[in-house]
Formats: structure tokens, C-alpha cells, sequence
């Protein structure tokens, strides 16, 4: 285990500033896990990774991985209890208090990132032994936390699937997500009724969708209404 006495881009105000325009800068997905690779050579973790978990469906989700994450830990990730405990929105807790089998020791953390519209996921890092008291481990909670909306942007910009709805559509999409009928969004848009389940058939097939409703759901989790 390597030892760190300062976790280094923590130190400051203008290093954690230095961190969210690291994260500001990335847009696809090679750079978010070299980014994440940069701190943790950088600050002195063993591991720092970050899990988005990408909605497929209202109910179901595929995992992208980035950053410094042995295969065996990532294969632990995949575990169901993991997604659950990054939905719940609870702080960082040991990865062997949410998996019993867990093979890692103490040190690996897992905490829960959310609050940016249409995504949510979990970073994994380990802390340093001379820091695992308390007040060290609520210190670096308190600054991820800080960095958290910066670096959920950026996955949500390196997801590979992204969908695009023209103006229009979107506006058809949300009044139907106001329980409108095609008549009366025709109505409300100036344009005919022909022309807004265009764009609504234009949706689904886009979405991937069998009816509107599904396409709703859809755009609501990619941030997209």
C-alpha cells in the first residue's frame, strides 16, 4: 500500500479547482479514465475509478467503468449491491460493509454520486492507512462531494449512446408527458396532427421505443425533457 501524507490535489482550494477543470476538459471516454489514472498517480490512491451506472430502460442499466480499477474489483462492482447502495444516495461507506464476500480491505471506499439530472453512479478509491481515521475520511467525502457534479458531467458526456431530439420533438415530448393527445398538441404547437405524431414516431424509433410512453421515459433519464 502506498503511503501519502497529504493526498495531494487536496491540499488547496486551487488544486481541487485544478481537478474540476481536469474533468471540465473531458468529453470522451478514454480521457475521463486517463483523468482519473492522472489523480491517482497524482494524490496517491491505490485505485480511483468511477462506475456510471447507464440507463437502458426504467429498470434496467449497463455499467461503463473509467479509471484505475484492477479487473478483480471491477468484477466486484458489478454486484447488484453495489447499484443499490449508489442509488440509495448514501455517503461513501467500505466496500466490505456493502459486500460480505469482498476479497479488498478496509481501505476501498465506494461513494455514492448523484444530483446531475440523468445520472448517477459510484466512486471507488482506496484511502492510504495513515488516513483512515475519521476526520481524514469525511475530509476527502466533503472535497469528492465538491468535484462530484464536474466529474458526473463528464460521464454523462462520454456515454456513447447519445440521443438526438430536435426542438420540435422535444416539444411534442413534453406536452405528451403532460397527458396531451396528438389533437391537442397539434393545437398548442400551431402545427397539424399529422406532423406531431411525426415527430413523436420519430422519437420512438430513435429511443428505441415501442409506444410514446416509453420514449418519454426514455428522454426523461437521458436528461433529454
Amino acid at each position: 500500500m502506498q503511503q501519502n501524507t497529504t493526498l495531494g490535489l487536496f491540499d488547496t482550494q486551487h488544486e481541487i479547482k485544478q481537478m474540476i477543470a481536469k474533468f471540465e476538459e473531458v468529453n470522451i471516454a478514454e480521457e475521463l479514465t486517463n483523468t482519473l489514472k492522472s489523480i491517482s498517480k497524482e494524490s496517491g490512491y491505490n485505485c480511483l475509478g468511477f462506475i456510471d451506472f447507464c440507463p437502458v430502460s426504467a429498470s434496467s442499466y449497463e455499467e461503463k467503468v473509467y479509471g484505475e480499477i484492477s479487473a478483480q474489483l471491477a468484477d466486484e462492482m458489478s454486484d447488484t449491491a453495489i447499484y443499490e447502495h449508489c442509488k440509495s444516495g448514501i455517503r461513501l461507506l467500505p466496500l466490505h460493509s456493502i459486500l460480505n464476500h469482498s476479497s479488498e480491505q478496509g481501505q476501498v471506499y465506494v461513494m455514492p454520486m448523484r444530483g446531475v439530472t440523468g445520472i448517477y453512479g459510484g466512486l471507488v478509491f482506496d484511502i492510504p492507512e495513515s488516513f483512515c481515521q475519521q476526520k481524514s475520511i469525511e475530509f476527502v467525502d466533503w472535497c469528492w462531494t465538491i468535484i462530484s457534479p464536474y466529474l458526473l458531467q463528464a460521464a454523462l458526456r462520454c456515454r456513447d449512446k447519445k440521443l438526438h431530439i430536435t426542438k420540435r420533438e422535444k416539444d411534442c415530448l413534453m406536452w405528451a408527458c403532460e397527458g396531451k393527445t396528438s389533437w391537442e398538441i397539434s393545437q398548442i404547437l400551431g402545427i397539424s396532427e399529422r406532423t406531431v405524431n411525426f415527430h413523436l414516431s420519430n422519437c420512438i424509433v430513435k429511443t428505441d421505443s415501442t409506444n410514446r410512453q416509453q420514449a418519454i421515459v426514455k428522454c426523461i433519464i437521458n436528461n433529454l425533457i
